[in-house]
C-alpha cells in the first residue's frame, strides 16, 4: 500500500510490481512445475489500483512505471522519506523449490532445488510522487553479493536503515548447493545516510489518537541547515508500521503522513503543529508504530508511539482539530553544518559476507520480536549520537547496540555487515543474545558461507 497522506485524502492505493506470468498449465501440480522456471524472466510490470475510488468510479488497474529490471520475490520496504525500497529476489523463475520438474530429474537441476535464478543484489527506490516515467531510481545504490531468494526477509529499523536476512530455496537446510541456506544478515543504508545532520525532534507524545486536538513537536535549529522557512516547508511527519516480514513480503506494513502546519521562531526553532490520525482506525490499525520527522528528505530516529487506546476492539474517535496557520520568519535559519559534497561512489561501499545475529527461522515472529528489541537498543544509542549533529550511524565500532559499527558519512548507500566478535561474550548491548543449538555448532566452523573477503570469522562453538 502506498503512503496515506493529506494530499491523497488518505485514500488507499495498492502498487503491484514484478512476479511471474506462467500459464496455468506451466505451474504443474503440487509436486513440481512443468517448465524450467529458472529460464523464464520475471515480469517488470507495475500497476496501481485504488480499491475504493472517492470519485465514485469503478476500481481499475492503472499502468505504472516498470521496474528497472524484472524481479520475482522482490520485497517493498517503506522508507521514512515517503519512498519505497525494493530489494531481494531474482531475475528469473518463481518462489519455491523442487527436487525435480517435468522431464528434468534431480541430477540435472541446474540450481539445486531452487526454482529461481539470477539473484538481484541491487535494490531500487520508488517515489510515488515523482512524475510518471521517473518514479524508479537505482542511482547511487550499491549491490549486495548475497543471494536473497525464497524465504528472504527485510525490515525497516528505527534509525532508517533496513535489516536484510535469510534465503533458503531448499526443502531442508543445505549449505553446499548453488543457493545455500543463508544464516547471514546485513544492513542496507539508504541514500539519506550520506547526509551529516539528523533531525532531533522533541516533545513527541507517547500515544496518538484517532482525531482530537493537535500536538506540537519542537525542532531545534541544530536539526537542519539553511533557511528555517525552507526547512519547515519541506518537513513531513510519518507513522510507519514495518509489519511482519516473511517470504519476501511485510504483512501489515503501513505508512501514514500526519498533517501539520508550523511556526518558525526567530532563533530558528520550528514548532510543528501536528494533527492526530484521521478518525478512521481502519486506515492505520491500533498498536505500536514508529514516528519519524523528516526534514528535507532526512529522517530523524524513530520514536515509538502507541496508536489508539492500546486495546483490541472499537477505538474512540473524534473530529480532527483545525490546525493554526503557518507562521514564517525570513531571517531565521538552522545552525547544523551543511553536508559536504559526496564524491564517493557507492560502488566502493563495503560489502561482505557476515556472521548473522539471526539464525534459521529469521522470518518467525519470535525472531522479529528479538529484532525489535535490538532495534530499541540501537535507537537509544543513535539518539544520543545524533544529538551532536555530526554524522549518521554506520557500521564500524560500538554503535547502536552492536559491536563493529562506527560513524561514517561517505557513500550514498551501502550494504554493511551485521557483525559480532568471534567470542561468545561479544553479545548485543540489550537483553537479547544469539541462541545456537550446540548440536549444530559445527556447521558454522568450516563453511565458506561465513568467510568475509579472506577474514575467516568463525562462530564460537561454545553455547550460550
Amino acid at each position: 500500500m502506498l503512503p496515506l497522506t493529506p494530499a491523497n485524502n488518505y485514500t488507499p492505493t495498492i502498487l503491484f510490481c514484478g512476479g511471474q506470468t506462467l500459464e496455468d498449465s506451466q505451474w504443474g501440480n503440487y509436486s513440481y512445475p512443468f517448465v524450467p522456471t529458472w529460464l523464464i524472466p520475471a515480469s517488470s510490470d507495475c500497476h496501481r489500483i485504488t480499491p475504493e475510488p472517492t470519485d465514485g468510479s469503478s476500481p481499475d488497474y492503472v499502468q505504472d512505471d516498470s521496474l528497472p529490471v524484472g524481479r520475482t520475490m522482490g520485497q517493498f520496504i517503506a522508507l521514512p522519506d515517503g519512498t519505497f525500497l525494493i530489494l531481494n529476489g531474482a531475475q528469473n523463475g518463481t518462489a519455491g523449490y523442487a527436487k525435480s520438474i517435468l522431464n528434468v530429474p534431480t541430477e540435472l537441476m541446474p540450481y539445486g532445488e531452487s526454482l529461481a535464478s539470477g539473484p538481484l543484489g541491487q535494490p531500487a527506490i520508488y517515489n510515488p510522487n515523482a512524475p510518471a516515467g521517473s518514479r524508479w531510481s537505482t542511482s547511487g545504490l550499491s549491490t549486495s553479493n548475497i543471494p536473497r531468494l525464497y524465504h528472504s526477509s527485510a525490515l525497516l529499523l528505527p534509525d532508517g536503515s533496513v535489516m536484510i536476512a535469510g534465503s533458503n530455496p531448499n526443502i531442508d537446510v543445505n549449505l553446499t548447493t548453488v543457493f545455500p541456506t543463508t544464516y547471514t544478515a546485513e544492513y542496507f543504508y539508504p541514500p539519506y545516510f550520506s547526509e551529516n545532520t539528523r533531525p532531533v525532534p522533541q516533545n513527541i507524545p507517547t500515544t496518538l489518537s484517532y482525531g482530537s486536538n493537535y500536538f506540537d513537536i519542537t525542532i531545534p535549529p541544530t536539526s537542519y541547515s539553511g533557511a528555517a522557512n525552507d526547512a519547515a516547508d519541506n518537513t513531513t511527519i510519518w507513522l510507519i508500521r514495518p509489519g511482519f516480514t516473511t517470504h519476501a513480503m511485510n504483512m501489515g506494513q503501513r505508512v501514514l503522513q500526519l498533517n501539520n502546519t508550523y511556526t518558525v521562531e526567530s532563533n530558528g526553532t520550528i514548532i510543528l503543529h501536528t494533527s492526530q490520525l484521521p478518525p478512521n482506525p481502519n486506515l492505520f490499525q491500533p498498536g505500536p508504530a514508529m514516528l519519524f520527522v523528516t526534514i528535507q528528505g532526512i529522517p530523524s530516529n524513530a520514536t515509538f508511539v502507541t496508536i489508539g487506546n492500546g486495546q483490541i476492539g472499537t477505538q474512540p474517535t473524534s473530529a480532527v482539530s483545525v490546525l493554526p496557520a503557518s507562521v514564517r520568519v525570513d531571517s531565521a535559519s538552522g545552525s547544523a553544518p551543511s553536508s559536504p559534497s559526496n564524491g564517493n561512489s557507492s560502488n566502493s561501499s563495503h560489502m561482505g559476507v557476515i556472521i548473522g545475529a539471526v539464525v534459521a527461522g529469521i522470518a518467525a515472529v519470535g525472531v522479529l520480536g528479538a529484532v525489535f528489541g535490538i532495534s530499541l537498543a540501537r535507537r537509544r544509542r543513535s539518539a544520543a549520537t545524533a544529538g551532536s549533529g555530526a554524522t549518521y550511524p554506520t557500521p564500524g565500532t560500538s554503535f547502536g547496540g552492536f559491536a563493529g559499527r562506527e560513524m561514517r558519512s561517505s557513500d550514498s548507500s551501502a550494504f554493511m555487515p551485521l557483525q559480532q566478535g568471534n567470542q561468545s561474550e561479544a553479545a548485543l548491548h540489550s537483553p537479547y543474545r544469539d541462541q545456537f543449538d550446540p548440536r549444530a555448532s559445527s556447521q558454522y566452523v568450516h563453511s565458506g558461507e561465513f568467510e568475509s573477503y579472506g577474514d575467516h570469522l568463525h562462530r564460537s562453538s561454545t553455547p550460550r
